[in-house]
């Protein structure tokens, strides 16, 4: 091999292996920034279930609480496209119905409110769609962390956070939601300590 060409590899290598580890690290700290924090949810969304607007506030009311949350910077009808693949961990957690609702939660830019309400309604999901129209999400939760791989969180009764991170592609990490939300619920809606 060209001593060049192995030198080129070995710095390519170093530089991945060191973005991989300050990502690494920027999770982690995202992590424990919002663990234990609580969240406030607001009566105020709007939502819209199976193609309709609805309210449906009473999902706030569940003592466990799975929140997945689009931010502004997130192609809000990119998501919405993709949501379809929430709908086997949605069937799986229907028995726990009384005791834990699943909260998707859209803050789209002023700009695109309309067109990611129209497709919202045209995707007529099985499963109620909260929009935050006025960023109210945000405002009163201004601890939470930017990177988007932690805008999925678990709430306890009290709306704290228990677990980050999206179990959508994660079978083990979805067991151990499914895990600490039978403790919560066993709990009276807290994790044991």
């Amino acid at each position: 091999m060209n001593h060049k060409l192995f030198i080129r590899k070995v710095i390519v290598f170093c530089t991945f292996c060191f973005f991989c580890s300050c990502t690494n690290i920027q999770l982690k700290k995202g992590i424990r920034q919002i663990m234990g924090q609580q969240i406030t949810l607001s009566l105020g969304w709007s939502a819209i279930y199976n193609g309709v607007d609805t309210d449906v506030n009473s999902l706030m009311d569940t003592p466990c609480k799975l929140v997945v949350w689009h931010d502004s910077l997130a192609c809000g009808i990119c998501e919405v496209s993709r949501m379809f693949k929430w709908d086997e961990l949605v069937a799986d957690v229907d028995s726990m119905s009384q005791w834990f609702s699943i909260i998707f939660l859209f803050t789209p830019p002023e700009k695109d409110m309309h067109i990611l309400t129209t497709t919202l309604k045209d995707a007529r999901f099985n499963y109620p769609v909260f929009i935050d129209q006025n960023a109210t999400f945000v405002e009163q939760n201004q601890k939470l962390p930017k990177n988007s791989l932690l805008h999925t969180f678990l709430l306890d009764k009290n709306n704290k956070v228990v677990l980050v991170g999206s179990p959508l592609h994660n079978p083990v990490l979805w067991e151990l939601y499914k895990s600490t939300i039978w403790k919560m619920i066993e709990n009276d809606g807290v994790l044991p300590e």
